[in-house]
Formats: C-alpha cells, sequence, structure tokens
C-alpha cells in the first residue's frame, strides 16, 4: 500500500528541541564522533544534509543524523537544519533511517590516489581508510595494467638504492627526534618579568603565513604536509604538547601560533598567568628546534600586559582570533602588535570574525584569515 508521506520544506529548528531516536541501530565510537565532530567544526552544518525529523508523541525525533545531533550538541550549536516528515508508514520510517546509512556501490581507491583533484584531500580527517593493498604513496601509484619496463633506460636501476633512501629518511627522522628530546629538558629561559615567563627569539619570529595554515587537533596532526599551525581549538586538542610536543616538532611544519590557553576574565590571576607561562616556555622551546612562532594575542582584557611578558620589542609576528561583535577587543590587539613591533601596521593576523572585522583588517593593512572552525549560517 502506497503511503501518504509528507514532508516540509527544510528549516532551522533548535537543537534543544530535538531528541535522538530510541533504540537508535547505529552507533558510532568515540573516533568516529571526534571526525564528526571536526568536521563540523571545519565546514559547518551542510543544508544540501538536513537532519530527518518526525514528531512521535509531541516531540521531535531525530530519524536521520542522530550522530550529527550527538557532535552539534558537543558543540553547543544552537540550530541545525531540519526537514520534518509526517504521515509515515512504518516501511517509510524504517527507510529513513536505514536507507541513509547505507554506502551504495564501492570506492575507487586507485582514483582517490592518482586524480589530481582529490590531492590535497586529507582521507584520514574524514574517516576514509584505504586497504593495505592500496597503501602505496598517493600520486605515485602505479595502476594495474603499468608496464614493468616503460622506460627501458630504468631497467639497470638498483632497486637496493630505494631501500637505501628510506632507511636513511628513517635514520634522518630517528637523529631528529633524538635531538628534539635533548633539547626537551627542564631548563630556564632568560626572562625580561618579574615572573620569569620566557622570552621569544626575535630571530624566530614567524613571517608571512605559509599554507596550508591547519587547527591542531583531531587527524590534522597525522598530516605532514602543514605549513602552521594554530591552536584556536578546545584546550583538550593540545594539552599533551605541555608534557610531549615531539609530534608536533615531527610534523614538518614550519610554524606555528601560540597554543591559546583560554584565559577569561573569571580565570585567577595566578592560573592565568601560568597558562601564559607555559605556552611561552613550550614556543621558546620550539623556536630552539627551529620552528618559527607567532604570539598569540587573544586573551581576556584582565591578562593583556601579562601576555605581553617574554614577547621582545621588534617582535612582529602576532595571531589573534576576530570575534563578531567584539570589535574592541581586536582594537586592543592591534594596539598591543603596534606597540611591540614599532610599527603602525603590524604582521597581526586575524583568524576569523565575520564582514565588520574583516573590514577592519582591510582598513588597517591586517592579513584576515576565514575560520572554517566555527563558521555561522547566513
Amino acid at each position: 500500500m502506497q503511503g501518504t508521506m509528507k514532508c516540509e520544506p527544510m528549516k532551522y529548528r533548535k537543537v534543544a528541541d530535538l531528541h535522538p531516536l530510541p533504540n537508535n541501530p547505529r552507533t558510532i565510537d568515540k573516533d568516529g564522533l571526534a571526525r564528526v565532530v571536526d568536521s563540523i567544526k571545519l565546514n559547518g552544518f551542510w543544508e544540501h544534509r538536513p537532519m530527518a525529523i518526525e514528531e512521535q508523541d509531541g516531540r521531535l525525533v531525530v530519524l536521520d543524523g542522530n550522530q550529527r545531533l550527538k557532535a552539534v550538541k558537543k558543540l553547543k550549536i544552537k540550530e541545525v537544519p531540519t526537514v520534518l516528515y509526517s504521515d509515515l508508514t512504518d516501511d517509510e520510517r524504517n527507510d529513513l533511517i536505514l536507507r541513509s546509512n547505507i554506502n551504495n556501490g564501492e570506492w575507487d581507491f586507485g582514483a582517490l590516489q592518482t586524480d589530481p583533484a582529490f590531492e590535497d584531500v586529507d582521507f584520514c580527517f574524514i574517516g576514509l581508510e584505504f586497504p593495505k593493498e592500496s597503501a602505496s604513496k598517493r600520486g605515485g601509484a602505479k595502476t594495474a595494467n603499468a608496464a614493468p619496463f616503460d622506460n627501458p633506460d630504468d631497467e639497470d636501476v638498483d632497486d637496493d638504492n630505494d631501500i637505501d633512501d628510506e632507511q636513511g629518511d628513517d635514520e634522518e627522522a630517528d637523529e631528529k627526534e633524538a635531538f628534539y628530546r635533548s633539547m626537551l629538558k627542564d631548563v630556564l629561559y632568560e626572562s625580561d618579568n618579574i615572573y620569569e615567563i620566557p622570552n621569544l627569539l626575535l630571530e624566530m619570529q614567524a613571517g608571512k603565513v605559509e599554507l596550508p595554515l591547519n587547527p591542531w587537533g583531531a587527524n590534522s596532526r597525522l598530516r605532514k604536509d602543514v605549513a602552521t599551525y594554530h591552536f584556536y581549538v578546545d584546550d583538550y586538542r593540545f594539552e599533551a604538547l605541555f608534557k610531549d610536543p615531539i609530534k608536533l616538532l615531527t610534523s614538518g611544519c614550519e610554524a606555528v601560533v601560540e597554543p591559546n590557553c583560554s584565559c577569561h576574565d573569571q580565570t585567577p590571576i595566578a592560573y592565568g598567568i601560568s597558562l601564559i607561562y607555559k605556552k611561552r616556555w613550550l614556543c621558546r622551546y620550539l623556536q630552539e628546534c627551529g620552528i618559527k612562532v607567532y604570539a598569540d594575542l587573544n586573551v581576556a582584557h584582565k591578562f593583556i600586559e601579562y601576555n605581553k611578558m617574554g614577547i621582545p620589542k621588534g617582535y612582529n609576528a602576532f595571531f589573534t582570533r576576530g570575534l563578531d561583535g567584539w570589535m574592541e577587543s581586536l582594537k586592543s590587539d592591534l594596539q598591543v602588535a603596534q606597540e611591540i613591533s614599532g610599527l603602525e601596521r603590524p604582521n597581526l593576523v586575524v583568524y576569523g570574525g565575520g564582514d565588520e572585522i574583516k573590514e577592519f583588517c582591510r582598513q588597517h593593512g591586517l592579513l584576515y584569515i576565514h575560520d572554517f572552525i566555527n563558521a555561522k549560517k547566513k
């Protein structure tokens, strides 16, 4: 019997009004949920894939999108795109619950590895794992039809050279890690302030932003092609760096923004100073190991003067977080950058904030970078 299913146009609804499907047959592990959370952070919530909901016993129940519902609750997103269905038969309801989670077709892993369109895609980040037999380096995999001697000049090449090169690379990586660990000691760096917050090295300040620029956390830290990392993410994603920053050092990055440890106006001064000390000590250590650093200026007004400590006069590499409706905060950060650098137009990079912040950056010669983490729906 044909159903009389009805479907309303897409509409944004409050997350607080949505309820998970009881006995949902679809589950997700911690890592999978983290990937969903990071995907929504980076890309926003796509309107072309709204949650499918139905009113059941006076409550709006999610039929398709329960894992996304968990993710947006973790992110404290207030509204999401939804489509409301009504007059569903049992078959139609089950179809909505089950069919949306069925992956039809199969991946052509060879095409994914060789197509230039996918060259910069972080497949691990989106949760797509290649089978071991397809684990050749992307961009260098041969097709099954490739002749073994396509280039006659290569017939006498000794394959042992490739093995030697790989061993040499491994040895070089081991030597680097050994060096980094030898530098990671309980040391005191020189300081110009009464709290002994370490001084950054003027000669290791960052310059122009090298791309790709990525947030540290989730699966992005597994990539080896990121030139610059920032830490405008949840604190838990980088807390481990203070215990062991070796993963960051061996990531291949050239520069970092100082970890943005959350300092609010309600944060006790003693604790706030300790957070500033930690991030500045870590970045001085990174500089000693060859990583260039942008000083982070994104702190609450209460901590501005403390946050300036350890940034030497003439330093001209700064990052801050642009926030919609908080123009005074950006103006204050600009003044700090001007004061320290001695320049009217310092090298201050503003990460996100919207059109008003972007226009301010244009007027004052600042670099504005679009915020993909907390992009708002228009």
